[in-house]
């Protein structure tokens, strides 16, 4: 009977066994996810060196989850970065950078930490494998950047030497919102231009963090500026469609140039700077800017600001400066985000249907004065070589 039984028993002590050994993963990832979620509460409360050791220790621990390791060393490489070391800093994101848990997710935060920004998700899915780290040119102290994929911006920081430091913590804006909010000053109580109103609503879910006080560089604000509809992702009118393009942005402390470089590269965008006119776009929609480089037009001047302006709205505004019969074909669709102060008709115009890929072809100015010149608006690549030159009216 006693040798039944202690043959018995063991069935129940090897399940037993089992069972102990199946808890162990789990109770290691539970431990690790304890300290890490310490680590963050002592980061959130002002105390990086506690923050340091938990991250440190999580990332150091074979036993832990390795995608739970590669979180540890981005929060770790935060962490000790505000406290100076950034020889280390550096070394836990390229740790971070090389881990093979490295997924989409991972990368993302480890972009938010590094360049304070990152897409929208639809074009993160084709992006983040692609997305590389290397050290700043000419920084000795082992600070990164990031690198993002396509060809990007080229000479943001010398185009535009604003150090001005600034803080945001955005989550999945409009890009274009972002943009306008970014580039222009906040001017209420401005009477020059009663159809301006600055900078434009900040209705959109996300906005609720704006800083109020935020105003761009002295620099900035002299600018003019025009940003292509392409930039939007679609040419629709709902500025909530889920193809519309977004970004989010995390910075804290982070020169304004810097910050403006990061978004436009993570967006596979550039710009062309002539004078004081700024001319935003994708990279393969800068072109579009050279069919009136170094123009001249003549005609009244007209101060807009347009967030998201629907064409139909922003073609009668001109149809009620300049008295020309303007007529856009039925099919068109789109939108116009700018902000202009004192500039040609004209000129204005031009940068709008450059905008949107247009062009104005004659039409009969039926139901007008006499002598009115007509105006018909439509898609360039609809057009066989006889759109009017801007410039040759309102001389």
């Amino acid at each position: 009977m006693k040798t039944k039984g202690r043959r018995s028993a063991l069935p129940v002590l090897a399940a037993l066994a089992l069972a102990l050994a199946a808890r162990v993963p789990s109770a290691m990832a539970e431990a690790a996810e304890e300290r890490m979620t310490q680590g963050k509460l002592a980061a959130d409360l002002g105390d990086p060196r506690a923050a340091e050791q938990l991250f440190a220790n999580v990332a150091a621990d074979a036993a832990v989850p390795a995608t739970a390791r590669a979180e540890a060393l981005v929060r770790l490489g935060v962490v000790q970065r505000s406290l100076g070391k950034t020889e280390a800093s550096a070394a836990a994101f390229q740790k971070a950078m090389h881990s093979p848990a490295r997924d989409a997710d991972l990368t993302r935060l480890l972009t938010l930490a590094i360049a304070g920004v990152a897409p929208d998700r639809m074009r993160w899915a084709s992006q983040w494998s692609n997305v590389r780290l290397a050290s700043r040119p000419g920084v000795a102290n082992g600070q990164l950047s990031i690198v993002w994929p396509g060809p990007g911006p080229k000479g943001v920081r010398e185009a535009f030497p604003a150090t001005e430091r600034v803080t945001f913590d955005l989550e999945d804006v409009p890009l274009i919102f972002f943009l306008h909010h970014l580039m222009t000053a906040w001017r209420p109580d401005d009477k020059t231009c009663p159809t301006c109103k600055w900078p434009g609503g900040r209705i959109p879910p996300g906005f609720e963090h704006w800083p109020e006080s935020y105003q761009p560089p002295a620099a900035v604000q002299r600018l003019a500026y025009v940003v292509h509809a392409g930039v939007q992702g679609f040419r629709g009118e709902d500025i909530n469609d889920p193809r519309t393009a977004r970004v989010t942005v995390k910075v804290s402390d982070m020169p304004w140039n810097e910050l403006f470089e990061n978004v436009l590269a993570s967006n596979g965008l550039g710009f062309v700077l002539e004078k004081d006119l700024l001319f935003i776009a994708r990279v393969e929609d800068l072109g579009a800017f050279e069919r009136i480089r170094g123009r001249a037009y003549g005609g009244p001047t007209i101060s807009l600001n347009f967030l998201c302006g629907q064409l139909p709205v922003v073609f009668g505004l001109f149809r009620d400066v300049t008295d020309l019969w303007i007529v856009p074909d039925p099919n068109l669709v789109g939108s116009v985000t700018l902000v202009i102060a004192e500039r040609p008709a004209m000129q204005v115009l031009d940068l709008v249907l450059v905008a949107n890929d247009l062009v104005a072809t004659p039409v009969e100015a039926r139901d007008a004065k006499p002598g009115t010149t007509g105006l018909r608006i439509r898609r360039r690549i609809d057009v066989k070589g006889d759109a009017i030159d801007l410039t040759t009216l309102m001389r």
